[in-house]
């Protein structure tokens, strides 16, 4: 199995069921979060919403990215990312879509019906929309699905794909009546199978390892949805998007859709400008005060699906010893670190004590290791660590570890010294390393060349199957703790099987206790969507579930 990716809020993010993005995490027929939580307080959406003849024909929208996509195939390793997903979101559809409730509905821009026609065998029939076409106006077809799943089905390792969860699944994909009667059969039961109906690539790059993994480093993907890449300035750092000539659903209404790279730290001044007309606050107390300071902004706030980590490498060194990893659990005061990172933003702060559920969903439970110094104390010394001075030594050799973070990202760095401190304090030394943010993934977090980092991971509406990843197997590309706990297979395998939602959450419960028993990842706090937009924008902002996977691009633009 492959996956890959995730976001930092300091940095990445991830597409469809599969996989979490380097960003964020979340979970498989998600409920929504309950009345019970502090979290409650904020809705799922919160932008303003407009029908279509409330909006205005024409206009550009100015957007922020980090960096440009460096593979715009986003089923690729290297392109699962945030802002590789932002750009293309208004390019890309399937026969499922994501409502702002996070529920997975009929998308009939591309399908009449998608079933489950059977459940033993597992068989999901598809009557593709025969208007549904390639930019270039060639029909999606049977032959775009039957290539995307041998694609990612790990099949053929050739080809870097995202994350094999369901597709490896999948035993076939036929025609039925005609090419656009797509008949999917499972070899086995899976739960999420609507998580893998959102996206699909063109034969002709879904065949072909070197077009898939390298032949859309510089160069947009064909599109499929309402807007073309139309542009690619590399010089300017600028993707524009322009309405596309042969979209069949109805008119977009935006003429123009600029992304410019901006580095986080810079947005906020970007957004005063006037150079963007939306700006992701998150988490940054420094970007919340410049956007309140412009007169014609809209702040907005929702529950989210992005939790932020310290991930530890456990390959090697001191962190490969599961106490030490306790250790370092025992000692962050997760606490802190929330209400510094919620609170200077108007939201509630808590912490996240699930790798699967956000707190507030069904399911969630908190099986954090404690703040407990006595504790950890104890997991040094069964790690053969013993007090001396100041310092933790053993056999003569002091305890120290570093923190990789990527540059110009307030809310990473920030997140990552109150670690050191936390550490530093107790007498475990931590040195910040700061290296490119550009660099920050393909560099050093996927091939692990780091002890520690502390990114967000962004999640699906399907919690469960898109978690597996980010630690088991050990080889995933979305694993990046060096370990796994080899029990976590049966326990993915019978979770993913389980179509009765309560036995489902059962058994991802102990996939959460077991994941704590080894502590190759310190959940800290769940982020919530925090927005300013310029006054007017509408059906784009805050959402729970994601801007890449909930907005309706035909609907986004300027209030008449």
């Amino acid at each position: 199995m492959r996956t890959r990716r995730a976001r930092t809020l300091g940095a990445l993010a991830m597409v469809g069921a599969a996989a979490l993005l380097i960003s964020g995490c979340a979970a498989g027929n998600t409920a929504a979060p309950s009345a019970s939580t502090s979290a409650a307080d904020l809705p799922t959406v919160d932008w303003d919403a407009a029908t279509a003849d409330e909006i205005q024909d024409g206009g550009t929208l100015n957007l922020a990215v980090g960096a440009l996509p460096v593979n715009y195939n986003n089923l690729e390793i290297d392109g699962n990312d945030v802002d590789t997903n932002t750009i293309l979101a208004a390019t890309q559809g399937g026969p499922i879509k994501i409502t702002t409730d996070g529920e997975p509905v009929l998308n009939e821009d591309y399908a009449s019906s998608v079933e489950l026609s059977s459940e033993d065998p597992q068989v999901v029939e598809m009557k593709l929309n025969p208007n549904a076409v390639w930019e270039d106006g060639t029909p999606i077809t049977v032959a775009d699905w039957q290539a995307t799943w041998q694609a990612n089905n790990g099949s053929n390792e050739a080809f870097l794909s995202v994350s094999t969860t369901g597709w490896d699944q999948i035993s076939s994909i036929e025609q039925g009546t005609d090419e656009f009667d797509v008949i999917i059969t499972f070899s086995t039961k899976y739960a999420d199978w609507q998580g893998l109906l959102g996206l699909v690539l063109p034969a002709s790059i879904a065949s072909d390892p070197t077009a898939f993994n390298e032949g859309y480093l510089t160069k947009a993907m064909p599109s499929m949805g309402p807007y073309v890449i139309s542009d690619i300035d590399q010089t300017g750092q600028v993707v524009t998007l322009t309405p596309n000539p042969n979209w069949w659903g109805d008119k977009p209404k935006l003429d123009t859709i600029l992304f410019k790279v901006v580095s986080q730290d810079q947005q906020g001044s970007s957004f005063a400008n006037q150079e963007i007309d939306a700006l992701e606050i998150s988490a940054n107390a420094d970007l919340y005060a410049t956007a309140q300071a412009r007169s014609d902004a809209e702040i907005q706030a929702t529950n989210g699906l992005t939790w932020t980590h310290l991930t530890m490498n456990a390959k090697e060194g001191p962190l490969a010893d599961v106490n030490v990893r306790k250790a370092i659990a025992s000692i962050v005061n997760r606490e802190q670190i929330a209400a510094a990172a919620n609170t200077p933003v108007g939201v509630p702060a808590v912490t996240q004590g699930s790798y699967i559920f956000m707190e507030g969903q069904d399911g969630y439970e908190d099986d954090a290791l404690p703040l407990d110094p006595a504790a950890a104390e104890g997991f040094l010394g069964d790690a053969g660590y013993t007090k001396d001075g100041d310092s933790w030594t053993k056999d003569g050799a002091p305890l120290t570890l570093t923190i990789t973070v990527p540059a110009d990202t307030a809310t990473n760095i920030q997140r990552a010294e109150q670690v050191q401190a936390d550490l530093g304090e107790f007498g475990i030394p931590v040195e910040l390393t700061t290296v490119p943010a550009a660099q920050y993934f393909s560099d050093y977090v996927i091939p692990g060349n780091y002890e520690m980092v502390s990114f967000s991971w962004q999640g699906t509406a399907f919690p469960i199957s898109s978690t597996e990843a980010i630690v088991y197997p050990l080889d995933s590309g979305q694993n990046f703790t060096g370990t796994t706990d080899e029990s976590l297979g049966d326990l993915w395998t019978q979770a993913n099987e389980e179509l009765d939602p309560a036995k489902r959450i059962e058994i991802a419960q102990e996939i959460n206790k077991t994941i704590w028993s080894y502590v190759p990842i310190v959940p800290i706090a769940p982020l919530p969507e925090v927005w300013a937009v310029k006054q007017g924008l509408v059906n784009y902002g805050a959402t729970m579930f994601g801007v890449s996977a909930t907005v309706d691009w035909t609907l986004v633009g300027w209030k008449k």
